[in-house]
This record gives C-alpha cells, structure tokens and sequence, in this order.
C-alpha cells in the first residue's frame, strides 16, 4: 500500500516521457514510475515524423503549442538537442509536382530543382523538428537520473482500490510476459498510452468509470519509410508537404529531411485502413503497398536524390484520436489522470502536454490555459 505519494505513468511515448521529466523537476518526495509494456518509444514517439509548427493549431490548442513549441526550445538547449535528438528549425514548403509542368525550382534546394510549384508554409521562427526516438529516450533517460523509475515489458493488468473507497487507487499491478507480477505503489495513476489509452481505461477501470479517457480511439495505420541518400546530395532543410501527380494517380506525401542525413516519408496512402490495432507496439507491421507508394512518391520528388537512397526503416504507427479532435489533458477522477488523443501533434505537443499535466498533479498553476482540454 503506497504510504506516501507515488505517481504510475502507463505509456513510454512521448507523453508519459515528458510527464516524468516534468514531474521529476518539479515533484518534492514524491514516487514516479513509468510502466511501460513493450520500450521506450517503441510506438508512434519512435516512428512519427517529428514536425514542429507553432501557428498551426486550433484556438483551443494554442496556447498548449505555443508552450511546447517553446519548450522543444528549451529542452534542446539544456540537453544539447542538436546533437542527440537533431532539434532543428526549418523551412517548410507546399510543394506541387505534376510530371507534365516540371519546369520550376526550389531557390537554393538543389536537390529540389524539378518541381511545379511551391508556397511557403513556415520558416525558422515558426517551424522546426526533432527526431521522436531520440528525444523520447533523453527524457526519460534524464527522468531516471532524477530518481524515476522505469518498467520495461510490464503490462498494466489492474489497479488496487483502496478498501475504504473503490475508487481511489493505491496500486497499479502490471503483468510481465513471463506471467510475473509487479506491484507499484500508486496514489495516482497516469493514462498516457498513445492509442492504447481507452482500451486499457475500459479495462483496468471499467466500462462505467473510464470515462473520457475510455473514448480514445486508434488512428487508422500510418506507414513510413526513412530513406538515406548518398553523402554527395546536400538537402536542405526544407520540410515538405506535397501533391504529387503521377502514373495517372496522385498522392500527398510529406517529407522530412533530417538533420543526421536520412530522409522520412508519411502519406502516400495506399494503407489497409482495416488493419485493427494490435495488443502491443511491437506487432504494428506497416503495408507493403504503402510503402511501395512512399519510395515511389520519394523517387518522383528528387530522382537523382532518392533513387539509390538506402532504406533505413519501413514501419508503421497508429496515433490517438479523441471525440472533438482535441487532446484530452487533466483529471478524470481522484487519483485517476489522463493524457491523450493528440492525433499527429503528439511529438509537438508532447513537452507541453507533460509539464502542463505535471503541474495539474502537484496542484500548481498550469504554464498555459489548458482550460478547453480537460476531460
């Protein structure tokens, strides 16, 4: 039985990172554990793109952006981002190319000199990127030295009540894959699971007693390619959102050059938007028709770039999504908390989102009005 306060955190993404870190630089005396059924980012936080974008969210979502865009900033400079996460601003494009009207060029894009059209979406001031894995893993790996405990490969399989109310938690019990039981102290448990939040909130509180955070529900499967191009090609740091018309189809990828020379790209569709989501991280397999779109897309974009680019990674992730299209951030009951549905702003929101729910925790004023995203 927890005899003082001891915060359980469900979810090793970018979410449950940054609420540990957060908490473990605010928190006085007070227990934290990550639980966590597969890795350290071993979903979305390890497969998404990594976009930063300060001004391209909703009215409710604006001041939790501006924050955690902010704090990208800030969490570079104190752990030296550039180097261990390739933290970066950008330049951002819409990008437009038709086979039959290449006849335009990116100025001072030499990789980009066949193209239709292109528009400015961002610049350094307003755009930027990180590359998910590694800074999910520096967080928590700061989160650690800090006292935070980590528990790898434990599934959350049920929570303790406290005799004298069913509600109230003092234990999180997590199941590993040998059948072994762990027992974590928890006078509060974080849901923060990525798409795996609302079944794991309907499971471990119950259908009647989730509530908002039983409501979220998997994206549909998202394949990626990460490509990495011969030394000799200099690419910019142009992140691109594309239309592509080709082959008499047409497509919108996105593609995110990266500050260690590889390349990544999202959404050329082709995904079998069937594929249910499964149990754990380690089995999303990403289609093989979507990733066949994506190197083609990839070589139709910069041929003398990408055509004899190595493939470094296919994989694929699914995102969290809540009813409103909105993240989900505070609490749900006593001692119950949840953080989730951010849908493709989980990296950028994630800083925010963490310190904003740490403070939330410790009963502290927020750094930005989350006022319109609780649950």
């Amino acid at each position: 039985m927890a005899t003082k306060r001891s915060i359980a955190i469900i979810g090793g993404g970018i979410i449950g990172a940054s609420t540990a870190y957060y908490l473990s630089a605010l928190a006085q005396d007070v227990e934290i554990h990550i639980v966590e059924s597969v890795s350290i980012a071993a979903a979305a936080s390890g497969k998404a793109g990594g976009f930063l974008a300060l001004d391209w969210h909703s009215n409710k979502t604006k001041p939790l952006a501006a924050l955690s865009f902010k704090l990208h900033q800030e969490l570079a400079d104190a752990h030296d981002g550039v180097k261990r996460w390739g933290y970066r601003r950008t330049h951002t494009l819409q990008l437009d190319i038709d086979e039959d009207r290449r006849v335009k060029s990116v100025p001072d894009a030499e990789w980009l000199k066949s193209i239709s059209k292109h528009t400015k979406l961002g610049s350094e001031e307003t755009t930027g990127q990180a590359h998910p894995f590694h800074l999910t893993h520096t967080l928590v790996e700061v989160a650690q030295s800090r006292g935070v405990q980590v528990h790898l490969g434990a599934s959350a399989s049920r929570i303790n009540f406290a005799p004298e109310s069913d509600k109230v938690p003092i234990e999180l019990v997590a199941t590993k894959s040998d059948g072994s039981e762990i027992v974590i102290p928890a006078t509060d448990i974080v849901f923060a699971a990525g798409p795996w939040t609302g079944s794991l909130a309907r499971k471990l509180l119950g259908e009647k007693d989730a509530g908002v955070a039983g409501t979220i529900e998997p994206s549909e499967p998202s394949s990626s390619i990460v490509l990495r191009p011969d030394e000799s090609h200099k690419i910019t740091n142009h992140m691109l959102f594309t239309e592509l018309t080709f082959n008499s189809t047409s497509c919108e990828p996105e593609v995110y050059p990266r500050l260690d020379g590889t390349v990544y790209l999202c959404g050329a569709g082709g995904e079998n938007e069937s594929v249910p989501l499964p149990e754990r991280a380690d089995q999303v397999k990403p289609s093989p028709a979507a990733i066949q779109r994506l190197k083609e897309a990839a070589e139709f974009v910069s041929p003398g770039t990408f055509g004899n680019a190595q493939v470094v990674a296919e994989q694929c992730c699914f995102r969290p999504n809540s009813q409103t299209g909105l993240p989900v951030i505070g609490k749900v009951r006593e001692g119950i908390w949840m953080a989730s549905g951010h849908g493709v702003w989980g990296i950028q929101n994630g800083p925010g989102t963490g310190k904003c729910l740490a403070e939330l925790i410790l009963g502290l004023p927020t750094s930005a009005d989350i006022s319109q995203l609780g649950p």
